[in-house]
């Protein structure tokens, strides 16, 4: 058992052992930097993307604002126009005859005067 242990370590070279380890390492970094640089890149695509919608708002905004108030606006005019039309509707309704009815007009030829009875001549 001790033959082969001792066996298994001839066979390991400590040098070929050190230089795999360090190109290992030297891969690991490369991927590493790799990854770095794709990061960076979508750092630069986010902040483009960020100042674009940034100068759309700038642009949106201000109308968007004045459309949102003449919405409001236009909702009081809306709470408004139902009232309006009662009041018109009932400005074109006939109104009722009063109930006692005008004095008769006099006759053609009577000296009559309203509210006295005609007398024909």
């Amino acid at each position: 058992m001790v033959n082969d242990v001792l066996a298994l370590l001839r066979n390991i070279d400590p040098v070929t052992e050190g230089v795999k380890l360090a190109d290992q390492g030297r891969r690991t970094v490369e991927a590493l930097i790799v990854a770095l640089e794709n990061f960076g890149t979508t750092m630069d695509n986010l902040n483009q993307a960020a100042a674009r919608v940034n100068r759309l708002l700038d642009d949106v905004e201000d109308p968007i604002r004045r459309i949102a108030g003449m919405a409001d606006q236009a909702g009081s005019l809306i709470n408004f126009l139902p009232t309006l039309a009662g009041k018109a509707v009932s400005n074109l309704v006939p109104k009722p005859a009063s109930t006692t009815s005008p004095p008769p007009a006099p006759m053609p030829g009577s000296t009559a005067t309203p509210g006295s009875t005609p007398t024909a001549s």
